[in-house]
């Protein structure tokens, strides 16, 4: 097989950038952040369990996008940048990058002795590669093109340099090029979507593959080798235990290091002192947010209409759920953008709890109540349908049946499916369904992120579930990717942030604050609002504490 061409992309979709924040990278010779007198010096040796309540889909690198696959093979792969924990860009192969004046060419320099795990260099070559199975259909790696439809070409124009030719200024680019870097001297043998790499796969992170027990757990190990210095840790374990409450007894038995807790676990434990003496406790609210997608595209008689969609909004109490279910520890959302982000419309109200104005808008709408039965209709199509969750997501089942009674008292009968994961994802992907609550990354690094989920283009094979589409929502996007000057982005992203609460093609439900005890043997973990997993240097700077608790 030849060594990967420049690609030229096929499809026109506007967009190339100019986001150049020139941040310093971390040093092999820095010494890690959170070394007290009490952890003492970092030591090697040792092991980190952490529960994983879903199983990888796939540890390809760029066709594994559920949260379980990109949390492994981050670990497991390099990328060219990274986030810290204050979700800052930094450098991880690529030691320095620098922009044309135009902003259209992005030129990556690479990091001269970074090697795969099977002792082979990376490359240029390999950044192209991977670059070339992104936008290639066959590979169906729907969660990470998006980003790189924008792009024109990328030339290898000497083994450790890379240059990325955009289209047109497109502010976004750098967070792309987190994506691991694939090994094309490996891949170039195989089939890609069947390759034996996906189950066992090959990188230039800090840790190797080392196994994968189906349904159990996966095992990685340090790489010695590693540009960066040897992990402290010599294995990273991931155990797949589905349940909260399975997770705590594993953390309790002393199986895993770290559970995140529900709120009735969190009080009923906290307080105690021998938790205490075990566990450190962490809360941090997540780049994450819980929401109803209503598949508007005419599939069903029941959400195409904005009235429709703003009623079911106003009578769910998600104010009450957060207070009462949530015992406080969570955020209600109102839109795709974070609030205080660059997106967010502070002079935007959020939709109250009213299913007093909910039962106006239905009745408006022609969804009238039987007053024999008591529910809804409209030419004689009861207002009945399903909602998709993940049955093993206790967040998903609290709502759903919260939510349940909420419509039920309206007029509106909802059926909950309990599905498991695959089966969830796979008829999100289809747009097989009527309405589903999901869960993703609320933005963070950029307001870019809601492409996915709002613009038409997103609809089929995409991440749009809701089927969502609107003319302007779609322009606006597309300026907003386009434009580098700070004060107009916000004006446009304002702009989304004020037409979807408006829409309402999701229901925005909350924030979950996350609260998770740590095993006090493990030193060196700082959470950020992705986790204590997902940053970088993250698990590579782990160690254990000799003579810790257990």
């Amino acid at each position: 097989m030849r060594r990967p061409r420049v690609l030229r992309a096929g499809w026109l979709l506007a967009a190339l950038a100019a986001l150049a924040p020139l941040l310093s990278g971390c040093s092999r010779s820095t010494p890690p952040a959170g070394i007290t007198a009490e952890t003492g010096a970092p030591t090697y040796g040792g092991r980190f369990v952490y529960p994983l309540p879903i199983e990888p889909a796939t540890l390809n690198f760029v066709t594994g996008t559920d949260q379980p696959s990109r949390l492994i093979t981050r670990l497991v792969g390099d990328s060219l940048v990274d986030h810290d924990r204050d979700m800052r860009v930094v450098p991880r192969l690529a030691t320095s990058w620098d922009w044309s004046t135009d902003g259209r060419v992005l030129t990556f320099h690479l990091r001269s002795g970074a090697r795969f795990h099977d002792g082979a260099p990376v490359t240029s070559a390999d950044v192209v590669y991977t670059y070339q199975r992104i936008v290639d259909p066959k590979s169906r790696a729907i969660g990470r093109l998006d980003p790189f439809l924008p792009v024109g070409r990328v030339e290898a124009p000497d083994p450790l340099t890379v240059r990325v030719t955009y289209r047109a200024p497109f502010a976004p680019a750098l967070e792309a090029w987190e994506v691991p870097i694939l090994p094309f001297h490996l891949y170039a043998k195989d089939d890609f979507l069947r390759s034996r790499l996906n189950r066992a796969p090959v990188g230039s992170g800090p840790f190797r593959f080392a196994s994968w027990e189906p349904g159990q757990r996966i095992v990685l190990t340090a790489n010695d080798d590693y540009w960066g210095g040897r992990p402290y840790l010599d294995a990273l374990e991931f155990d797949l235990i589905p349940s909260q409450e399975t997770a705590l007894r594993a953390l309790l038995a002393g199986e895993v290091d770290y559970a995140s807790l529900t709120p009735v676990q969190w009080d009923a434990r906290a307080p105690e002192a021998s938790f205490g003496s075990r566990f450190r406790t962490i809360r941090f609210v997540p780049l994450f947010l819980y929401y109803i997608a209503w598949r508007g595209d005419g599939s069903n008689p029941f959400f195409a209409d904005p009235a429709v969609r703003r009623a079911l909004t106003l009578a769910l109490d998600r104010d009450g759920y957060v207070r009462s279910v949530l015992r406080g520890l969570g955020q209600v959302a109102s839109s795709p953008f974070r609030p205080g982000s660059l997106g967010a419309d502070p002079d935007s109200a959020r939709a109250p709890f009213d299913p007093a104005q909910a039962a106006a808008l239905l009745d408006g709408a022609g969804w009238r109540r039987d007053p024999r039965t008591g529910l809804r209709a409209r030419s004689g199509i009861p207002f009945r349908f399903t909602l998709l969750i993940y049955g093993g997501g206790e967040d998903h089942v609290q709502f759903s049946q919260v939510a349940q009674e909420a419509l039920r008292r309206i007029g509106i009968e909802m059926e909950i499916s309990r599905l498991d994961w695959p089966t969830l994802w796979s008829r999100l992907q289809r747009g097989d369904f009527e309405a589903a609550i999901s869960g993703g990354s609320a933005l963070g690094l950029d307001p870019d992120s809601a492409y996915g989920a709002l613009h038409s283009s997103q609809i089929e094979g995409g991440q749009n579930y809701a089927a969502f589409r609107d003319g302007s929502v779609d322009r606006w996007l597309e300026e907003g990717r386009r434009t580098l000057d700070q004060a107009r982005r916000t004006e446009i992203y304002r702009a989304i942030d004020r037409r979807i609460r408006e829409q309402q093609p999701y229901t925005y439900l909350f924030y979950p604050v996350v609260q998770a005890a740590l095993s006090r043997r493990i030193a060196n973990v700082e959470p950020s609002p992705l986790g204590i997993m997902d940053q970088w240097p993250g698990p590579s700077r782990f160690y254990v504490i000799r003579g810790g608790p257990r």
